[in-house]
């Protein structure tokens, strides 16, 4: 396809230079005739060009986000056997709390952000929100009591809220319904790589610090400076919508569009809906499984958490305890793409592929229970299989993405899901005290209970697909372009599991 830009187009770089406004991604309508978006019609050939413009300049940002977040979360159990706990006086569960004071700021920031990413672009709002959490990340390097290093921990939760909610959002306009496992997949899988670099920056600064600030100091640093990089990047390079894609063409940025508009999504829509808002609250399955799938799928998180605590009691050394840990994040790689290629072969079955998936970090869990200290390799084995969680969130997401219609209720479900998320992040440390055996006994119950509601969500879905179906039959629906109608509402919505 050809690159060359029309006069719109340049008319378009004139505007954004002029004005700046690129930093939000904001090109004026006249661009792109939306009137005629529906009737625009593209060949094969001419879509894959736009996925790939899409894969280029979209995806690698969201990973670069994705990546940044989980080194900053991972930098707290790094920086726990490197003189955190011994610098700041932290005895009991003054640690634990390290870990929940920022689910709690993330938990009430994130039914604030539900609210903003209906009437507020989420590109330049997850931008913004990443360079303020970039400076609060480098601001824990500096308190000298425990008490100010949580201070530094509940701002930090605050502005990571609205990154992962949005991110999914993101992906709905961008990307068709069967392509979003994938990208899903790759910008999620980069919570495993930055679990692998993590424990060598960690592992390195030990090394090699010979200076008077303290190895999780220069961590926080860091992990800041990273984050930063990669909040400026998305604020000023990623576009609010595909009408606007500053990297496309208006050919281009009109069939981007069509194929969202063929998937009956125009999730762009900034406008809170309160009927959807009821819908959700008024027993909504999708609603309340994306809650606790969140919260599930986070309360079995202690093994990644405490991994370097967990295999100090083992009796490693701080050194042992990153090299020895750091093989997780590759596992946890590993079996993200297995997840993909299976949910690729296997499309319609990402529930029962989840169920799967999660055998793997049940089976660790168990063995790092039964095993005894002098186990060995077996235990560091159980450890690395325990932390295989990334490959199941990536697929529940992936579930939300792929069944929620309607602006409001899709902001609302993803809050759902972080929600969940933030109240077992709060929770689940306090289990985590002493030998750990608490904290390892809990991951087990609830991975056997997510297994239970992966079956429900099964036949649910299958439930209501027939519904659909008998309704279809009986009843004509006219969707109008500018309708914003819930799964529930599109008589032609099929759910996937």
């Amino acid at each position: 396809m050809s690159d060359q830009m029309t006069k719109d187009d340049k008319e378009a770089i004139v505007d954004v230079a002029e004005t700046g406004s690129i930093a939000v991604g904001v090109i004026h309508e006249k661009t792109l005739d939306e009137d005629c978006v529906d009737q625009v019609e593209f060949t094969v050939e001419e879509e894959k060009a736009v996925l790939r413009k899409i894969d280029r300049h979209v995806l690698p940002l969201m990973c670069f986000i994705f990546f940044a977040q989980y080194l900053d979360k991972q930098s707290l159990t790094y920086t726990a056997v490197f003189g955190l706990k011994e610098d700041l006086k932290m005895a009991g569960n003054d640690y634990s709390w390290c870990s929940t004071i920022f689910y709690i700021g993330q938990l009430g920031a994130n039914f604030v952000f539900a609210y903003l990413m209906t009437i507020i672009p989420r590109a330049p709002l997850t931008g913004v929100c990443v360079v303020i959490w970039s400076l609060c990340c480098m601001c824990l390097a500096a308190p000298s009591t425990k008490e100010g290093f949580w201070v530094g921990r509940l701002f930090l939760g605050i502005f990571e809220a609205a990154v992962q909610p949005a991110c999914i959002l993101i992906t709905t306009y961008w990307y068709r319904k069967r392509e979003q496992p994938l990208r899903t997949a790759v910008y999620i899988s980069m919570n495993a790589l930055a679990q692998i670099i993590g424990c060598f920056i960690m592992y390195g600064i030990g090394r090699t610090n010979t200076g008077k600030v303290e190895d999780w100091r220069i961590m926080f640093l860091i992990c800041g400076a990273i984050s930063l990089v990669a909040g400026l990047l998305f604020y000023f390079f990623l576009p609010i919508s595909p009408k606007v894609a500053w990297f496309l063409t208006e050919r281009e940025r009109e069939i981007a569009l069509k194929r969202i508009y063929e998937e009956n999504d125009r999730s762009a829509i900034n406008k809170f809906e309160f009927e959807q808002l009821k819908e959700c609250l008024n027993f909504d399955w999708l609603f309340y499984s994306s809650f606790a799938f969140g919260f599930l799928v986070t309360v079995t998180s202690g093994p990644i958490i405490f991994q370097s605590l967990l295999l100090a009691s083992f009796g490693y050394d701080k050194y042992q305890s990153m090299k020895y840990g750091s093989p997780a994040g590759a596992i946890q790689l590993l079996f993200v793409w297995i997840g993909v290629l299976a949910v690729k072969l296997i499309p319609k079955e990402r529930a029962l592929i989840s169920m799967f998936l999660v055998c793997v970090p049940l089976t660790g869990t168990i063995m790092v229970l039964a095993l005894k200290q002098s186990s060995g390799w077996w235990v560091v084995a159980g450890s690395w299989l325990s932390s295989v969680i990334t490959c199941i969130m990536t697929i529940l997401l992936s579930l939300i993405s792929s069944n929620v219609r309607g602006n409001t209720k899709k902001s609302l479900c993803s809050n759902a899901f972080f929600v969940g998320y933030c109240l077992a992040a709060i929770i689940y440390p306090q289990w985590w005290l002493g030998t750990y055996r608490g904290g390892l006994i809990v991951t087990i119950i609830m991975w056997i209970i997510t297994m239970l509601l992966l079956v429900f969500y099964r036949f649910k879905a299958i439930y209501e697909n027939k519904k659909k179906e008998s309704m279809e039959f009986q009843t004509t629906q006219t969707i109008m372009k500018s309708d914003d109608l819930t799964d529930k509402a599109r008589v032609q919505h099929r759910y996937v599991y």
